[in-house]
């Protein structure tokens, strides 16, 4: 039974895996979002580490070699992750982590270790097949890999509650704290089970060694369960991800002389802060004109809880207004004022002050920042 289970649940947790890693490349062709393409690496690697985790149970005695470098392509694959998972930090969240971030750091966090754990969880199978010597370096190794599994896979149960309680307070849309309790119930049956095999792979000692195989071999079954799970929430609306840890107030678009000619409103603003904004882009604009000229152009303005995002082509302005600057909100921004300037070439050269010309960059949003209709 404990045989076939590596086979039957690595597959299935692979193919969910590049299930995934699909819909996140369709997301990077559509908004060409870097972080989408680091993700899509990351559901590549997680899909292979479980192929692969499948594929041992086939390698014979003869093989002990092959076996070697896949134990050491498994662990290295480990590390891989945990570098994209750093740059991908880089992209979310541009400045200090804040408190709804919990929730990507034990999900990401949690992947990496479980990837570590599935790399260890072939001791048992080459302890039967190898040589005593190649078997007991495995098995030494699995100890301790089983021990630092167990321990911060305490910390991403502790990191992955806080998180969702802080996620759960700070979203205002109840379709989003929906996907949320989906997301997070995946990710606790991976950790949860992950846990389980750790806590088997130490405690049960040799008397209880069939009972112990039985609950190590019974990871995949977790690790499948969840990933569905996890899976089923991704696709109620895969660019909410993205949402975590920014908030998008409004979209202008306005001419070289600070006339609004789109606007699009996401959250509620109070009189001042509009009137800060619409001072902040009129003074932008008239010192362009007579100081700074087009060549200096402002990246963008901060206030104690509202950064202006610009970016400008020719004579027209795009201002993106959030709670923080992000490299994901200043690349959605450059490719909607790309796709702008491309779909209104003709009516920007005839405009004569009407803003209903623009009506249909709404759409456009939709393909640039798809996650803000998350909101």
């Amino acid at each position: 039974m404990t045989y076939y289970l590596p086979i039957i649940f690595g597959n299935i947790a692979g193919i969910i895996s590049i299930i995934l890693a699909v819909l996140v490349i369709r997301t990077y062709f559509s908004t060409k979002l870097k972080a989408a393409l680091i993700l899509f690496m990351l559901f590549c690697l997680v899909g292979a580490n479980n192929f692969i985790f499948a594929f041992m149970t086939f390698v014979s005695e003869q093989a002990e070699l092959t076996a070697y470098w896949l134990y050491i392509g498994l662990i290295l694959i480990g590390f891989i992750c945990f570098i994209l998972i750093s740059i991908f930090f880089d992209f979310i969240e541009l400045r200090g982590i804040r408190t709804n971030i919990n929730l990507i750091f034990s999900v990401l966090v949690t992947a990496f270790f479980t990837i570590l754990f599935t790399s260890a969880g072939i001791s048992e199978h080459v302890e039967m097949l190898y040589s005593p010597e190649f078997g007991s370096w495995i098995i030494n190794l699995d100890y301790y890999l089983r021990s630092i599994v167990l321990i911060f896979g305490i910390i991403a149960i502790y990191r992955l509650t806080k998180g969702y309680i802080g996620v759960y307070h700070s979203a205002t849309n109840k379709r989003l704290k929906y996907q949320f309790k989906v997301v997070n119930l995946g990710v606790f049956i991976i950790v949860f089970g992950l846990l389980i095999s750790a806590i088997a792979g130490i405690l049960i000692g040799t008397a209880y060694l069939n009972i112990g195989n039985i609950i190590r071999a019974s990871f995949p079954l977790f690790f499948s369960v969840g990933l569905l799970i996890t899976f089923i929430g991704f696709q109620m609306n895969p660019h909410a991800f993205y949402l975590i840890s920014q908030k998008v107030f409004q979209i202008i678009v306005f001419n070289k002389e600070g006339v609004t000619m789109f606007d699009k409103k996401y959250q509620p603003l109070t009189g001042k802060q509009a009137t800060l904004i619409t001072g902040a882009i009129f003074g932008i604009c008239s010192m362009m004109q007579h100081a700074l000229g087009i060549e200096s152009q402002p990246h963008s303005l901060e206030f104690p809880d509202r950064t202006i995002i610009f970016t400008f082509k020719k004579n027209i302005g795009f201002a993106l207004i959030s709670d923080q600057e992000s490299y994901i909100l200043r690349e959605g921004l450059e490719h909607f004022s790309n796709l702008f300037i491309q779909h209104f070439k003709n009516a920007l050269d005839e405009w004569k002050g009407l803003v209903k010309t623009f009506d249909k960059a709404s759409e456009l949003i939709k393909i640039s920042l798809p996650f803000l209709e998350a909101e």
